[in-house]
């Protein structure tokens, strides 16, 4: 022993030195850390699910991995006891507006401290102070979405802070077995597919490619449709069909989603009418489409496409060309850095497109039958509408077409080849966008717009104002007015309406076109 006092030279070995330098007993291993499930998770592949079916222990699946897993091992993934898809029940969730898992009749957020329950015979999920407050209190035992009856036994735990048994992800029977609907030889079959090597086509692409053109493509068309969601819907339809005998299994539950008959849930979106309306239609024209032509083609009950631009051939846009640019278009890096990409070797420039943005105004002349009318574009505003007029107007487009509609104390309306409001096309081919800015506004005689059918819709009929219009601001694009020419020519124009106003007005002003 020592001699000093704070000498620690014992004459024998203490617990410590038994277990750490002498051998002895050894503390055994630690167990795996728990790791609980969340409620919002299928307890299969361990995601957050789509759609939910549980069992009568509160344990929570998504329908496309819980219908294969039972029909291979016929067995619970937890607990590892026999189960069966009628014992499966579906259950519906409720989502706030922001879209959190929420407790429809309170409103409470569901959290991983929350109390959630679940009801049998409906399947709606309910946070615990909800039934324990508004059923079991009152001795109300309805469901309170669906008021449907039900006992103390229907009543499903889905998560309980307070018991966590059931809930550790290393306990599940499926990972300490290592169980997956997958076998060793279908996952040898599948990475020896030609598309399994190539990682940028995800799975289900490689499905649906290796699918198109077999005989199970068509069985599936034939059924309703594919996937494994809606396989899986089915056989558990079928299973609770023959557990039940009652019909159709899928309706044994009242379904609570928004649109429903009950009041406390939000409707569905109301599906608007789909109208389609003539050029400026939606805004200031109520008749009825002109009558079409009667069918000329040989082919009885087939009507003939119809001609948006009466024959007439649209002019090239000359404000907007491509040239060749200083980047490369990247085709050749990527077919070198990915296997899903079609080989290049050769490297390619890029087409830049150049516009042509011009900063003054323009001006040409117009004549009609009724007179000439100059006109001022607004080129520096809006130049896409203002090439698209000049275009049109310089390669004789508007020839010898008609203001097929004017309106007294409102507008005159033109450019449709076909006389008919239904008719012509843009420069650029089909329709382009707004140009829509507060600096060009429908104030006043003479202002020139673009008529439309909505958002986006522009072709080749405009329309002139007789007066102010300011309900059409941000509607229609303002592109010009009227500065000068033969004054008559409008008000003759608007007179001619008189007794037949907000109705059209066929062959009132013939159209002639001259070069600035």
């Amino acid at each position: 022993m020592g001699k000093k006092r704070a000498a620690k030279d014992r004459a024998y070995l203490t617990a410590t030195e038994w277990k750490e330098e002498w051998g002895g007993h050894k503390a055994g291993p630690r167990g795996v850390p728990f790791k609980s499930l969340p409620f919002h998770c299928c307890a299969i592949s361990f995601q957050p699910f789509e759609d939910a079916v549980c069992t009568a222990d509160g344990t929570v699946f998504d329908i496309v991995h819980a219908v294969p897993y039972i029909q291979k091992f016929h067995k619970h993934p937890v607990t590892g006891e026999p189960l069966e898809l009628k014992d499966l029940i579906r259950l519906h969730w409720h989502k706030n507006t922001d879209g959190e898992y929420a407790c429809p009749t309170l409103g409470k957020v569901f959290t991983p401290h929350t109390h959630i329950v679940a009801i049998r015979t409906s399947g709606n999920v309910y946070c615990h102070e909800a039934v324990q407050e508004l059923n079991l209190k009152t001795k109300n035992l309805r469901d309170l979405l669906t008021d449907e009856p039900f006992t103390r036994k229907d009543i499903i735990q889905i998560q309980d802070p307070l018991n966590l048994s059931g809930k550790n992800l290393a306990e599940f029977d499926h990972v300490k077995k290592e169980l997956t609907v997958e076998s060793a030889e279908e996952r040898a079959a599948r990475e020896a597919q030609p598309m399994n090597g190539i990682r940028a086509v995800d799975e289900d692409t490689q499905r649906v490619l290796s699918s198109l053109n077999t005989k199970e493509a068509e069985l599936v068309f034939e059924a309703g449709g594919g996937g494994r969601k809606a396989e899986a819907e089915r056989l558990l339809a079928k299973a609770l069909q023959a557990a039940t005998g009652k019909g159709d299994a899928s309706n044994t539950a009242v379904p609570t989603q928004p649109g429903g008959t009950d009041p406390r849930l939000r409707s569905a979106p109301r599906a608007e009418l789909n109208v389609s309306f003539r050029p400026g239609a939606s805004t200031w024209n109520t008749d009825e489409p002109a009558p079409s032509a009667p069918s000329t083609s040989g082919q009885a009950g087939q009507a003939p496409a119809f001609d948006a631009s009466a024959g007439r051939p649209l002019p090239k846009p000359y404000s907007a060309k491509f040239v060749v640019g200083h980047s490369t278009t990247g085709a050749a890096s990527r077919a070198f850095t990915s296997t899903a990409m079609t080989p290049v070797t050769r490297n390619e420039r890029t087409m830049e497109l150049i516009e042509l943005k011009p900063t003054k105004k323009g001006y040409m002349r117009l004549h009609t039958s009724l007179g000439d009318l100059n006109l001022e574009l607004h080129a520096d505003l809006a130049p896409k509408t203002c090439e698209n007029f000049f275009a049109l107007l310089e390669g004789g487009y508007y020839t010898g077409t008609a203001f097929h509609r004017s309106i007294k104390n409102f507008m005159i309306q033109g450019g449709d080849p076909t006389g008919t409001g239904k008719g012509g096309e843009s420069v650029f081919g089909g329709k382009f966008k707004d140009e829509l800015t507060s600096a060009l506004l429908h104030s006043g005689r003479g202002v020139l717009s673009m008529a439309n059918s909505g958002p986006g819709t522009n072709g080749s009929q405009f329309f002139i104002l007789y007066k102010s219009a300011h309900h059409l601001d941000y509607k229609h694009t303002v592109f010009g007015r009227v500065v000068g020419g033969d004054r008559r020519s409008m008000g003759c124009a608007e007179e001619l309406c008189v007794g037949v106003a907000n109705t059209m007005c066929y062959q009132l002003v013939s159209v002639e076109v001259e070069s600035p």
